[in-house]
Order: structure tokens, then C-alpha cells, then sequence
């Protein structure tokens, strides 16, 4: 079982979501598995399905994009202690439950993936 954990700024955890056999579609739309208030997600913006022993995620043709660990990408297998970005939204995914989701180099990666946004057009 792997952990999605929405994450503020600083690190902790906002809320999250256990991933499993079914896919976990995350957005702002009422279908969204993970609903997230964030002008900014599209009403299904990501999925994170497991395909065997590896979990992937699945960028749902969002207007804004779906960043990993600062890299926009369409699909990508994900590995524990990567963040995740969303819209205005961000997201720690962990193969393993987190007691204290305060972690040190989340602001690093944080302030990486905002300085490639700001060097990437958005369509």
C-alpha cells in the first residue's frame, strides 16, 4: 500500500489518500477520488494506478500540467519520497506511511520545481 499525501508549503500534510488495487484519481471535480480544492486542478487532473509491484501516475490531459519532483510529465513510475505538483496543489508520494511528514529536503524540491515552472511555458 503507498500513501498520497497532500502537502503545504513547509511539508506537512494536509490530508492523504491510500492507493490500492483501483485507480486514485486525483482533481477538483466531484468524481475525483481526491478532491481538492484548487482552482488550478483540472476536474480530473492525475491518476496514480499500480500496474503489478509499480505505481504510476497519469496525467489526465490537465491544462496546467502535472509536475514530478520539478519535471513535467504525461506518465511516470513513481518511487517513494517524490513530490508531486499540481495546480496551485502539492502532493508527497511514499511507498510506506509517514508519522511526521515534515521533511528536510521537501522545500529544496519545492523551490526547484517552481524555478523550472517559471522557466516553462504553460499551455
Amino acid at each position: 500500500m503507498a500513501i498520497l499525501y497532500q502537502i503545504r508549503i513547509d511539508g506537512a500534510q494536509v490530508q492523504h489518500w491510500e492507493t490500492g488495487a483501483k485507480p486514485l484519481v486525483v482533481g477538483r471535480g466531484e468524481c475525483a477520488d481526491a478532491f481538492i480544492e484548487d482552482d488550478a486542478l483540472s476536474r480530473s487532473h492525475f491518476l496514480i494506478a499500480r500496474e503489478g509491484a509499480d505505481h504510476i501516475l497519469i496525467d489526465l490531459n490537465s491544462s496546467n500540467g502535472t509536475w514530478v519532483n520539478g519535471a513535467r510529465v504525461s506518465a511516470h513510475k513513481l518511487c517513494s519520497n517524490e513530490l508531486i505538483q499540481a495546480g496551485e496543489s502539492l502532493f508527497y508520494f511514499s511507498e510506506m506511511p509517514v508519522a511526521t511528514l515534515l521533511i528536510p529536503d521537501t522545500l529544496a524540491l519545492i523551490k526547484s520545481a517552481d524555478a523550472v515552472a517559471a522557466r516553462t511555458p504553460q499551455g
